[in-house]
């Protein structure tokens, strides 16, 4: 019987709930999503390559990947405890040797672990954001071509 990994979005996820596991810094569903966006825009913005093909969606709260809400909702506000599992119970993470994704994330952890998933959230509403000119337009999803183009908030 094979085994059935989770997509690439799930994965990302869990390596950064690694993180914060090994930090105990605690996680909620909306702190996660903006961490990926966040993250997702590094890589973007570094290798011009997208991590994943899953596209941010522009909701109230900000960008956010369908995929991983799915995974999480049930935490509501609260911390993730827990990974999500493979069909065979295993764990998969983004790869030790992909120090692509490692440079990012490392950025991204440095500078935003920190804060809480409201403030995540409102760096992501400021003026001339990919999510602020999606949601102006009423588009659903946010365009890679203007995450590529975003400023980092200063907090």
């Amino acid at each position: 019987m094979a085994t059935t990994f989770l997509e690439p979005t799930l994965m990302i996820a869990n390596s950064i709930l690694g993180r914060a596991f090994k930090e105990d810094v605690s996680v909620s569903p909306m702190k996660l999503q903006k961490l990926m966006y966040f993250l997702y825009k590094r890589h973007l913005q570094e290798t011009e390559y997208a991590l994943f093909d899953e596209h941010f969606e522009a909701w109230q709260y900000g960008p956010v990947l369908p995929s991983v809400y799915g995974a999480f909702k049930e935490y509501g506000a609260e911390p993730i405890n827990r990974y999500i599992k493979n069909a065979d119970r295993s764990v998969t993470m983004v790869a030790d040797e992909d120090w692509q994704f490692y440079d990012a994330l490392n950025f991204v952890w440095k500078k935003y672990s920190g804060y809480s998933a409201w403030h995540l959230s409102q760096l992501t509403h400021q003026d001339r954001t990919a999510w602020s000119k999606a949601s102006a337009e009423n588009r659903l999803y946010i365009d890679d071509e203007d995450i590529a183009k975003e400023a980092w908030a200063e907090e």
